[in-house]
C-alpha cells in the first residue's frame, strides 16, 4: 500500500510508503535515515524481510512530480544472507551514483546498473575482524571529498578495554586504480575512562576535515563523551583524538548520548542524550536532552542544555539524526512519548528571539501505533525542502503484529 494524498487537516505529515513484509515481496523494519538524491528520490534499507524472509532489502522511492503525489517503491536488492549480505543498518548515496551501507560487521557497495532496467550489483567492500578493527558498526557512514568512507564501531579495538573493547573510528579508502581493493584502517582506538568509549553513532565532518562524534560510555565520569578526531596536518601522521566534553550526572544531570552530532556553519555542535535532564521524568533517570557545544578561544568548548524533555506529549529518549534549517532551528525525532501511544514524536526546536531566553519545542507529529511507530532514526532534508524519515514498526494492517514500518514526509 502506497501513501496517497494527505488529508487537508493534516497536510504537514503523511506516510509515503507502508512496508508490506516478505509475504508481499517487500521489506520490513526500516532503519537509519533515508538518503535523498538530487532529484528527490529516496533510498534506504530495511533490516529484515525481503525475498529471503529475514535479511532485508535496499529500496528506492521514486519522488512524484507534485508535492502530494504518490511515491513508488522499487526493490533494488534482496539480501540473501551469507556472502550476499544481510541485516543492513544504514545506507548512503555516493557522488558516483552508487549506494554504500553497512551491517554491524560488513561494509558493502551496491553498484548502479549501466542501463535503466539493469540489475544493481552487490559487493562486500570489507568485513571487520571483530578484534582490532572494531565490532558492531553503529550509525551512518560518511564520505570525505575524495569518496572515502568513515564510520565508528561501538566495540572491539583494544581487548583490554571493557573486556570486549571500547570501539574504534575507521576509514575505508577508495581504490586508487580501477579494479583495486578498498583499504580499511583504524583511525583511533578508544581506551575507556577517562577517554571516550562505545560510540553508538556515526561520525560527522567539519569544514576542516576533522571528525566529531559521541560515545555512550567513557569520559571523565564514565557517562559518555563528545570527541573530536583532528585531521593530520601532514601525510603519514596519526589522527589526534580530544575529548571535548564529558557528561557529568552530578553536575548537569545529563547522561548517555546515543546519537551523532550535527555541526552548524559557526562550528557549534548539536546532539542528544537518551536520559538525564529533568530528573522528575522517567523514574528519576530523566527523559533526555538536546545540547549544544560551542567552541571558544583557546580551544575550550562551552556546554549548554537547550531543552530537557518532560515525557508525555513532548517526547522522551531522543537519539536520531538532527538537521538544521536556515534560521538555526533543529529538527529530529524521539523514540518514545507523544500523544498517548508512546511511539515517539518528530519535533522542532527553535532558538530564542532574544539572547538568554529558552529554546522552544514544537511537536510536529506524534507517532501512533499501529499507523506508524517505533525506533525513529531522525530526519533528513529532501525534495521541496520537506523532511523525511522512517519508522521501524507500524504501517499496513496484517503485516506482522505491529506493522512492518513506514517511510514518512513532514512539511515543516
Amino acid at each position: 500500500m502506497l501513501g496517497g494524498a494527505a488529508k487537508a487537516k493534516d497536510r504537514a505529515y503523511r506516510v509515503i510508503h507502508n512496508f508490506r513484509g516478505w509475504r508481499q515481496g517487500d521489506g520490513c523494519e526500516a532503519v537509519g535515515v533515508p538518503a535523498a538524491a538530487k532529484n528527490g528520490d529516496l533510498y534506504g534499507v530495511t533490516n529484515s524481510c525481503g525475498a529471503y524472509e529475514y535479511d532485508g532489502i535496499v529500496f528506492k522511492l521514486t519522488a512524484p512530480s507534485t508535492r502530494n503525489g504518490v511515491w513508488r517503491e522499487s526493490i533494488l536488492y534482496n539480501f540473501p544472507g551469507g556472502s550476499g549480505g544481510g541485516g543492513p543498518e544504514s545506507l548512503v548515496l555516493g557522488a558516483d551514483g552508487n549506494l554504500y551501507g553497512n551491517s554491524t560487521q560488513t561494509i558493502f557497495q551496491l553498484k548502479r546498473p549501466a542501463s535503466h532496467n539493469g540489475v544493481w550489483k552487490y559487493t562486500t567492500l570489507y568485513t571487520l575482524n571483530q578484534n582490532s578493527d572494531g565490532a558492531a558498526i553503529q550509525g551512518n557512514l560518511v564520505f570525505d571529498a575524495a569518496g572515502n568512507l568513515y564510520g565508528a564501531a561501538a566495540l572491539g579495538g583494544d581487548p583490554s578495554c571493557l573486556q570486549g573493547g571500547c570501539g574504534t573510528v575507521f576509514e575505508l579508502q577508495r581504490p586508487t586504480q580501477k579494479g583495486g581493493h578498498w583499504v580499511y584502517s583504524v583511525l583511533y582506538t578508544f581506551t575507556g575512562q577517562p577517554d571516550a568509549a562505545e560510540p553508538h553513532a556515526g561520525v560527522t565532518f567539519d569544514q576542516k576535515g576533522n571528525l566529531y562524534g559521541t560515545t555512550y560510555a567513557g569520559g571523565a565520569f564514565d557517562w559518555g563523551a563528545v570527541y573530536r578526531l583532528g585531521h593530520p596536518t601532514k601525510e603519514g601522521q596519526a589522527w589526534t583524538e580530544t575529548v571535548l566534553y564529558s557528561f557529568d550526572p552530578s553536575n548537569d544531570d545529563i547522561i548517555r548520548p546515543e546519537g551523532p552530532v550535527t555541526i552548524d556553519q559557526s562550528g557549534n555542535l548539536y546532539g542528544t542524550t537518551v536520559s538525564g535532564g529533568d530528573l522528575n521524568c522517567q523514574g528519576g533517570f530523566g527523559c533526555g536532552v538536546v545540547f549544544e557545544l560551542s567552541p571558544q578561544q583557546g580551544g575550550t568548548w562551552t556546554y549548554a542544555n537547550l531543552y530537557s524533555f518532560q515525557g508525555g506529549n513532548d517526547g522522551l529518549v531522543p537519539s536520531g539524526y538532527i538537521v538544521i534549517d536556515g534560521k538555526g532551528s533543529l529538527y529530529s525525532t524521539t523514540q518514545l512519548g507523544g500523544g498517548g501511544s508512546n511511539a515517539g514524536i518528530a519535533f522542532k526546536l527553535s532558538p530564542p528571539v532574544q539572547q538568554g531566553d529558552p529554546w522552544t519545542e514544537t511537536v510536529l507529529h506524534s507517532f501512533k501505533a499501529p499507523i506508524d511507530s517505533g525506533d525513529n532514526g531522525g530526519l533528513i532534508w529532501g525534495k521541496w525542502g520537506d523532511l523525511y524519515g522512517v519508522t521501524y514498526l507500524g504501517g499496513s494492517k496484517g503485516c506482522q503484529r505491529e506493522g512492518c514500518g513506514t517511510v514518512f514526509e513532514l512539511q515543516p
